[in-house]
């Protein structure tokens, strides 16, 4: 029996330079599909549909947040948990 291979994707804090540069970054990591919304809506949506194994790594240097995207990082870090904790297939990991 073939095991899916892992999707993963690593974000780091001080490299989320704007919401549109979050969104490209998944969307191309996790085989997200053309029309995807790239918006906190849409990653709800396609992390809930994620049937493969899905790992998303979010580095959370509060220090190293760039200003102007510390309450869309928390509402993100939110979606990711939530989806998370609803679709076996996705794990999540928050490291500081």
């Amino acid at each position: 029996m073939k095991h899916a291979k892992l999707l993963e994707a690593t974000i780091q804090s001080k490299h989320c330079y704007s919401e549109a540069v979050l969104h490209d970054y998944l969307k191309h990591r996790l085989n997200f599909p053309e029309h995807y919304g790239a918006n906190l809506s849409a990653l709800a949506d396609c992390l809930s549909e994620m049937s493969k194994p899905t790992l998303i790594t979010i580095d959370v240097g509060e220090d190293q947040i760039l200003p102007g995207m510390q309450a869309y990082l928390l509402r993100f870090v939110q979606v990711c948990a939530r989806e998370a904790f609803v679709n076996p297939n996705v794990s999540l990991i928050i490291q500081h």
